[in-house]
Parts: structure tokens; C-alpha cells; sequence
């Protein structure tokens, strides 16, 4: 087990890099028993575990790469949860790695033909050719890479699910004129909040001095390792409180706080001192209530003046999106509230509508299908610039949801039913989520 951790663990260091410079952890594909399988010998590609398993737990494009042989006829093919191809390795923004080393080399060659002796890195060959060539005022010294190189790209999206998920990456090649194979693993990993906070929690929701509140990514346990090893020998919530990036509340964990109440602080969007709070309120816990993941995202549809792909104080914003992919019903009432550090006057200038204080303006919150969900009527005759603005979205078996402010309800298709439901008013929400949701759900800003 201790070993399996240790290789997850630098896997999950070794596939964190960016593209611009990533590190790519060596695959260790050896030589097994040969086995015949359709007529042909067949090499199983193998480590000194009985499987290769690769673990994320964020969104991201990750890397590895075969090992030092000569493969050829490599093909890359992918299922379930991840996406895989075979890339051309690029030694200008690549290095692959190995033990902090960096295991590409290069000899200098004359005249096309590699110069016996020294090996070298990539930017030191250059170096070193380049001085052969201005010591002789020639052009005849170039370098030629001696590693062999297979790089695999690998992406992952995000995990909205109360469960890990699981795919596989096959990879296929030739070596020395046999058929060579192998199955990598990829495990896309979530966090779950350890039973005793959730408990914690609902106890004290109403708490005036010390309020129960599960903070989303904050500490809790990995639905994949407990999974594969098991919770430990005994009970310990220290040690079910070490994985980062809390975000589901478990089946069990909502049958131990049926009938009582549950407040999850889930995230805080930031641009520069600006920060737009959301949590959730869970309401008389139902009997039979599932897991739930409570990853809140947003995006952000702006008019970029600048062209830079940055939110400037003179842009505006068309709409801003925001809410929760997950697909877990939650079964009893729930509240979604949003506080927002600006006023009214504030929102409106957001939105770049230059008016008079005595104008009347709508907000609207409408859902993934265009369907109103509520709006909030400003009279700014009436304004009141020491109130921020603030939103309550109410719902009740059904899914979280995911919602757009905008200051109009999309135009209805003939023959179609008008989707203003009448549902009650609230205000408007985002518009400073909207100065603050340029972080997506692959960036996002999780409140400490």
C-alpha cells in the first residue's frame, strides 16, 4: 500500500506542471512474460505493480512519457474520464523528467554525424555547437537528440460527480519488430467532507457565537484511496482530514443529519481587493438523501475593450453565468445565496447603463434552459447606496443548478410557451461575480 501511495504521490507532483515547461514522469514499460495472443507475441508493458495508475483530483492537461527504447507504430487510444494522444515532443517547452533529472540528451554533430565523447541536455548542446561553429567560422556543427522520446497528452475534465471516476488509456507500439502493449489507469479523484465535521456542522447551524459551516475545499478524505484501502484500523478524523479540496457531502454523512439543517460556505470569486461570497443552505435534511458535490462555478460574457483577455474597470459585462454542474438531486429545500460587497449603483455601472438615478431597471436570472428563474425590479429613484447587493435562489428537489444574470429573458420561439415562471423576485445577483468570474472552473478561487 505504502508503495502505491508513494507512486500516486509522485505522479500527482510529476503531472502538475505547465505545458509552457512540463515535467513528464517516465513510464516504466518493461519487459514482461511473453504471452501469444492471436499469433502474435505479445509484450505486456509493465511496472513493478500489478497496475500503472495515474491520480488527478483538478482539471488539467497532464503528461507522461514512455521510456528510452525505440518504439515505433505507437498508437494512443482513451476512454472514460480522461482523453489521451500521442504529441511531438517539442524541446523548446518540454523536459521530461525523472527523479528531478532531466533524462533528454543531445550529442553534437559535424557535418550530420554525431562527434564521439560528451552527451549533452538540450540548452547545452546549442551552446556547445554554436562554439564549435564561431571557433571555426563554419556552419557544420548542429545536434541531433540520442533519447528516444514518446510523449502522451493527457486531459481531464472536472469531476462533478459525489464519486471518483475511472478511465483508461491503452497504449500500443512496436519494439524490436514485436507487439508491445499496455493499460494505464487514470483516476479523476473527489474530496469528501469527514463524517464528524458534517455532523459538527448541523449540530451547530444555528450557533450565534461559533456557527457550524462547512467551508468547501477545505480538509477531508479521498473517495478513491479510502475506496482502495479502506478508512483504517480504527475511527481517527485527523487522519480522514488530510486530503485538500473538500467538495461532496456523503450519503452517510446526510443520514446522520436527517431532519436538521446544513450551511456550506462554497466558495469566494476574487479580483484584486473584490470578493463575491456563495454558500448554500440545505433545508430538514430528507431521508434517502444521496452524496451530493457542491463545485460551484462561473464564466463570464464580457465586452474586452482592451483585447487583452482581461476584466478592466472599463469594461462591461452582456451576462454572468454561475452555479453547480453536479447532477445529485438534492431532495429536500435548498438556498443558494450570493453577497455581493457593491451597491445598486455599482451593479448598474457593471452592466455599462449610463441612467439616471430615477430609471427603473430589471435584472433577470434565468436557467440553462433560457427559462426565467426570478428578477429583481430597481427603482433607482429609491436607491439606497449603503445596501449591497444580495441574492437568494430558492429550489426544492431538484438539482443545484446553474443560472445567468442578464437584463433580458432570451425571446421566446413561436408556438412556445412563455418560460417567465413569476417565481419571487430576488436581486440581482453577479454583477460583481462578474468582475470576479474570470477564474472558470479549471482556476478557481477557493476561500481559505
Amino acid at each position: 500500500m505504502k508503495k502505491a501511495l508513494a507512486l500516486v504521490l509522485a505522479l500527482v507532483l510529476a503531472l502538475s506542471m505547465a505545458v509552457s515547461a512540463f515535467a513528464v514522469e517516465l513510464l516504466p514499460l518493461e519487459k514482461a512474460d511473453e504471452a501469444v495472443e492471436d499469433g502474435k507475441t505479445v509484450i505486456n508493458l509493465c511496472n513493478a505493480w500489478d497496475r500503472y495508475v495515474i491520480y488527478v483530483d483538478l482539471a488539467g492537461t497532464y503528461y507522461i512519457a514512455l521510456d528510452d527504447q525505440p518504439y515505433t507504430d505507437v498508437v494512443v487510444t482513451a476512454n472514460g474520464c480522461v482523453d489521451a494522444k500521442l504529441v511531438e515532443f517539442d524541446p523548446e517547452t518540454m523536459v521530461v523528467m525523472e527523479d528531478g533529472k532531466d533524462m533528454v540528451k543531445y550529442a553534437v554533430t559535424y557535418k550530420g554525424e554525431a562527434l564521439e565523447g560528451e552527451v549533452y541536455d538540450y540548452e547545452t548542446a546549442k551552446v556547445t555547437a554554436k562554439a564549435y561553429n564561431d571557433a571555426e567560422k563554419v556552419t557544420y556543427y548542429g545536434i541531433e537528440r540520442i533519447t528516444y522520446v514518446n510523449v502522451i497528452e493527457i486531459k481531464v475534465a472536472n469531476n462533478f460527480s459525489a464519486h471518483y471516476e475511472e478511465g483508461t488509456i491503452k497504449v500500443e507500439a512496436k519494439l524490436a519488430g514485436k507487439a508491445v502493449a499496455n493499460t494505464l489507469t487514470v483516476i479523476n479523484d473527489v474530496t469528501i467532507f469527514e463524517y464528524e465535521e458534517v455532523k459538527w456542522a448541523a449540530k451547530n447551524h444555528d450557533d450565534k457565537v461559533n456557527p457550524g459551516v462547512l467551508q468547501l475545499g477545505a480538509w477531508g478524505y479521498s473517495d478513491y484511496f479510502t475506496a482502495e484501502y479502506g478508512y483504517g484500523w480504527e475511527y481517527d478524523e485527523d487522519l480522514l482530514r488530510l486530503h485538500p479540496f473538500a467538495l461532496v457531502v456523503s450519503t452517510t454523512a446526510f443520514r446522520a443529519i436527517e431532519g436538521q439543517d446544513l450551511k456550506l460556505n462554497v466558495l469566494a470569486f476574487d479580483f484584486g481587493e473584490f470578493e463575491m461570497d456563495v454558500h448554500v443552505d440545505l433545508k430538514d435534511i430528507v431521508a434517502g438523501q444521496k452524496g451530493v458535490n457542491f463545485f460551484c462555478v462561473a464564466d463570464l460574457d464580457w465586452n474586452d475593450k482592451n483585447g487583452n483577455g482581461v476584466f478592466n474597470a472599463n469594461d462591461t459585462i452582456n451576462s454572468v453565468s454561475f452555479g453547480f454542474k453536479g447532477d445529485q438531486v438534492v431532495k429536500g429545500a435548498y438556498e443558494i445565496v450570493v453577497d455581493l460587497p457593491i451597491d445598486y449603483y455599482e451593479l448598474r455601472e457593471l452592466f455599462g447603463l449610463k441612467v439616471e438615478e430615477d430609471d427603473i431597471i430589471t435584472y433577470y436570472v434565468i436557467d440553462e434552459n433560457g427559462k426565467e428563474v426570478c428578477h429583481e425590479t430597481v427603482d433607482y429613484k429609491d436607491l439606497d447606496l449603503t445596501k449591497n447587493v444580495a441574492v437568494t435562489v430558492k429550489g426544492e428537489n431538484d438539482t443545484l443548478g446553474y443560472y445567468t444574470l442578464c437584463l433580458e429573458v432570451p425571446a421566446v420561439e413561436e408556438g412556445e410557451e412563455n418560460p417567465n415562471t413569476g417565481a419571487e423576485s430576488v436581486v440581482g445577483v453577479v454583477a460583481a461575480l462578474a468582475v470576479v468570474s474570470v477564474a472558470t472552473a479549471a482556476a478557481v478561487s477557493l476561500k481559505k
